[in-house]
C-alpha cells in the first residue's frame, strides 16, 4: 500500500505532522475546551438543585395552606354548629311564632356560613393550582424530559382539586 510505505519521506512528514496536530488538539481540549463544559455542566446542575429545593419549598407552602383552610373550614362547622345549638335552645324555651323566625334565620346563618366556606375554600384552591400548575409541569419536564400536556396536567387537578 502506497500509503504506508514509510520510505517515502512524505509518509514519515505527514505521520508526525498528525502526531503534532494530535497532542495540540489533545492539551486544547483537557487545558480549554473540557474545563468549560465541566463548568457548564456544574452551573446547570446547581441550577437543576436549587429549582428542586424551590419546588420543596412550594410544597411546603402549599401543604401549610391546606392544613391552615382544613382548620379554618373545622373552626367554622364548630361555631356553625355551636350557634345552631344554642339558637334550637333558645327557640324551644319560646313560642311557636318565635321559634319558626328564629329556625328561619338560622338557616340563612348556615347557608351565609356555608357559602363563606365555599369561597374560602375556592381562593385557597385558587391560590394553589398556579404553584401546583407549575410544580407538575417542573417535575414531569424534569423526569420525562418532555413538556407536559397542558390538558393531562388540568385533568389531574380537576380531579384532585374535588
Amino acid at each position: 500500500m502506497p500509503q504506508m510505505n514509510f520510505a517515502n519521506p512524505l509518509t514519515f512528514a505527514q505521520v508526525v505532522w498528525m502526531a503534532a496536530i494530535m497532542i495540540v488538539l489533545y492539551v486544547l481540549m483537557a487545558r480549554w475546551a473540557l474545563p468549560r463544559i465541566g463548568t457548564v455542566i456544574e452551573n446547570r446542575k446547581r441550577r437543576i438543585d436549587d429549582d428542586l429545593d424551590a419546588a420543596m419549598q412550594a410544597r411546603t407552602e402549599a401543604n401549610r395552606v391546606i392544613a391552615e383552610l382544613e382548620r379554618a373550614i373545622r373552626e367554622a362547622h364548630a361555631e356553625g354548629r355551636a350557634a345552631i345549638a344554642g339558637a334550637m335552645n333558645d327557640a324551644k324555651d319560646k313560642a311557636r311564632i318565635e321559634e319558626d323566625a328564629l329556625k328561619a334565620r338560622l338557616e340563612a346563618d348556615l347557608a351565609h356560613a356555608k357559602e363563606e366556606i365555599e369561597q374560602t375554600r375556592r381562593a385557597a384552591v385558587a391560590v394553589i393550582r398556579p404553584v401546583a400548575d407549575d410544580v407538575v409541569r417542573t417535575l414531569v419536564e424534569r423526569l420525562t424530559g418532555r413538556p407536559a400536556e397542558r390538558a393531562a396536567i388540568d385533568r389531574a387537578l380537576d380531579a384532585v382539586q374535588r
